[in-house]
Order: structure tokens, then sequence, then C-alpha cells
């Protein structure tokens, strides 16, 4: 099960970080100094050096892949999501496949080939593709698996893996998904393919704190298993504290998912969106706005992201609310019904904004 690596120092060497890795320890070290003194020894800012392992996504000059998530495009064919997708600034997508998606789970062998030859004429990438597999028991594991190596697909993101029940200890609960990993590594061997696990911050996920998902997975090959990240999700559940779970997971990261959340009273008229958690008589929830508007700190995400070079997709979810003229309340963009409810001209500015947003997190980062 366990990640066959290089040395340390060859990676860090190769990807030119070994003055990063070096500098660590100084700022290391002046940051518990600093922080030495009055009740609690204050708390450390963030830092973006100091990393000891690179990503294993890492190659020299590479940079994360931005990828649009296609559950937003599902009001299109493949042809017509494809070509949104360009022209919105995107050069990657990821299809959901799926029930309720794009290609359905009976229909993988025939249509996920048809899927991928759209992206390709509309000069896309597919770098991953959003699936229910979570096991080797997953109706259809085989055919999804099978299909994707014949295209030359490597990564899939598997779904929750279940709900904790509340009433029973926890350790044991995601215990017991360790040896159905270990199966499902196993099957993407044979194949040529990836499991990334999702970080879904909903009421009860196994894994939705991030740092549950890295237990139960920590331990695999990451050619076979690892996690999507999603900044999103993890503030959701972590706050600021989404900084360690990261850290602890990043040699186990080989994706990272995106979307912005604020913390919002029930009371107040929402921007996007919502989740409540942990309970109903709870006054606050989380809700999902633009990007760069809400309470992930992108700036240190993608200053990370530099500092691990990780070069994995970087799935976009376009989980909020836009204004329609005429309309008379906002309207969700994640399942739009373009053009009947949403112009389509609207929908690819909309696109097309939250492209510019991450882009312009790539150039500050130095990618």
């Amino acid at each position: 099960m366990k990640n066959r690596r290089h040395t340390r120092r060859e990676l860090l060497k190769t990807l030119g970080l070994t003055s990063i890795a070096g500098a660590a320890m100084s700022a290391g070290v002046d940051a518990q100094q600093q922080g030495r003194g009055g009740r609690g020894g204050g708390r450390q800012p963030a830092q973006f050096s100091g990393v000891v392992t690179p990503s294993p996504t890492a190659v020299p000059g590479g940079k994360p892949l931005l990828t649009l998530y296609s559950i937003s495009l599902q009001w299109a064919d493949y042809d017509e999501a494809a070509d949104t997708a360009a022209k919105a600034g995107w050069p990657a997508i990821g299809w959901t496949v799926r029930g309720g998606g794009h290609v359905l789970p009976e229909n993988v062998t025939r249509d996920l080939p048809k899927a991928v030859a759209a992206a390709k004429k509309a000069g896309l990438q597919v770098p991953i593709i959003i699936t229910p597999v979570r096991d080797a028991e997953t109706q259809y594991a085989e055919a999804y698996l099978d299909t994707m190596s014949k295209l030359g697909l490597r990564y899939y993101q598997a779904p929750t893996l279940a709900q904790y029940d509340y009433t029973k200890d926890l350790q044991p609960q995601l215990d017991v998904w360790k040896p159905k990993i270990e199966a499902l590594a196993r099957l993407n061997e044979k194949y040529g393919t990836t499991a990334v696990y999702h970080v879904e911050g909903g009421a009860g996920n196994i894994g939705g704190g991030a740092w549950d998902l890295w237990l139960a997975v920590k331990d695999f090959d990451t050619r076979y298993v690892g996690m999507d990240y999603d900044l999103g999700h993890a503030t959701m559940k972590g706050g600021p504290e989404w900084w360690e779970s990261i850290r602890f997971a990043h040699r186990n990261i080989l994706s990272i998912a995106s979307k912005d959340i604020r913390w919002a009273k029930k009371s107040d008229p929402p921007q996007g969106p919502r989740r409540s958690d942990p309970s109903d008589d709870w006054p606050w929830t989380a809700e999902y706005v633009v990007p760069g508007t809400g309470m992930v700190n992108f700036k240190a995400a993608f200053q990370y992201m530099k500092a691990i070079g990780f070069a994995g997709s970087f799935v976009h979810y376009s989980e909020y609310f836009v204004n329609v003229p005429g309309a008379t309340q906002p309207v969700s963009l994640l399942r739009p019904n373009v053009p009947k409810e949403v112009p389509k001209d609207l929908y690819i500015r909309s696109l097309r904004r939250d492209f510019d947003f991450y882009k312009q997190m790539l150039a500050d980062a130095g990618f």
C-alpha cells in the first residue's frame, strides 16, 4: 500500500524546491520565536515555505490545470457543453459520469468516448471524470475503469464513503473502509486508473473534514488512490484550520476542488445555495458565493500549491447565484436552465469571470 517515491532531495532538486525546504528551517524557527510569549504563545501566520515533500502530481514547470466541472453544463449535450466551456476560457472539463450526469453509469462504455471526443474537438483536456465508484463492488465499476483505460484517462473522482452513525464510536466506522479502498486500489492497478476521494463537507459525511479522509487513504499508493481536496468544504468544516489539514494531506492530494463559501445567519437574504450543519435549529449556515467573495483563502491555497509543485486538476464548481434581468430572485448556476432561466451569454460571462479569477490567482502565486 505504501507510495513509491524518489528520495526527498531528488524530487526537491528536480522541482527547484531545495531552497524552499532549506529556508523552511529558519522560517520555522523565526516563527516559533516570534510566537513565544504572551498567553498561549500567540498564533503563527500561514507559512508558504518549508514544504518537506512535494506533491505527488509535481512535474518540472507544471501548474494546476483549471478544470470546469460539467454539472453546471448539463442543460447541454456533449458538443455544446464542451464548446461553452471553451468559449468561457476553460482549458479542461471534468465530465459528470454518474446518475443524472452527462454520461449515465449504464451507458459509460458507449457514451464516455463520445464525451471525450467532444471535449477534444473543442480543444479541451479531460483530466478527471466524476463518478459514483467508491469501491470495487460499485455497479459498473470495471466498465468505468476499462473504458477509462482505453481512452487514456487516469483520474476519477470517487464520492463520499458513507455517513457516520453518531450513536456509535466513529473510528471503527472509518476503519471499515480501509480494506474496501485496498480492493479498489488493486482494481485500479489492473486498469492503470486512480480514484480520488472527494472531500464533501455535508453533515455526517465520512471524510467531510478532510483530516478523516486522509486517515483512510494516507497509506495507499498514490498511483491508485488519493484525495480530491475541496477547499470550500474543508473551510466549511474547519475554518482557517484547512491550512493544517492540507499540509498533513498534501502527499495524498491528487486533485483540488474549488468553491467559495461564507457563514451566514439563516435569517439573512441568501447569496447562494445553502447547507445547514449540524442541525436544523442551529441559526448559522454555510452558503456558496462567487469565488473570491467568501471565506476561502485562495491566495494562501495557490501559494501553497506553488510551494509543493501541485500540477493536478483544479476543478471549479460554479455553485452560487446570479442576478438575471427580469427575474424576481437570483438563480443558481449549479444546475442552471440555459437559456430558459439564464441567458447563455450571461452564463458564459459568469464562467469567464470565474476562470479569470483563478487565472489571476495562478499568476499571483508565481505559476
